[in-house]
């Protein structure tokens, strides 16, 4: 229907779509950069600990994003901008 193109929960799932993605990159990253640092190869690890490591990064990640959006809220209201 031509209503489809005006329906703004595509737009939204879309977009959400797009940040799960980026999270999962940062994620994958850290994950990557911390194996490294324990001076261990990739391969040693099962598929499922990656996974498990994977997403406990992405908690993090999440976290840490709440916890920005609610300093910048509260710098809102107190007329601080630009954190």
């Amino acid at each position: 229907m031509i209503l489809d193109k005006y329906n703004p929960t595509s737009k939204i799932k879309r977009y959400i779509r797009k940040k799960a993605i980026n999270i999962r990159k940062k994620a994958i990253k850290k994950v990557e950069e911390r194996i490294a640092y324990q001076q261990k190869e990739i391969s040693a690890y099962t598929v499922q600990e990656l996974r498990k490591l994977i997403l406990s990064e992405e908690k993090k990640i999440l976290q840490g994003a709440g916890w920005k959006g609610a300093i910048v809220a509260i710098g809102a209201m107190f007329g601080i901008t630009n954190f």
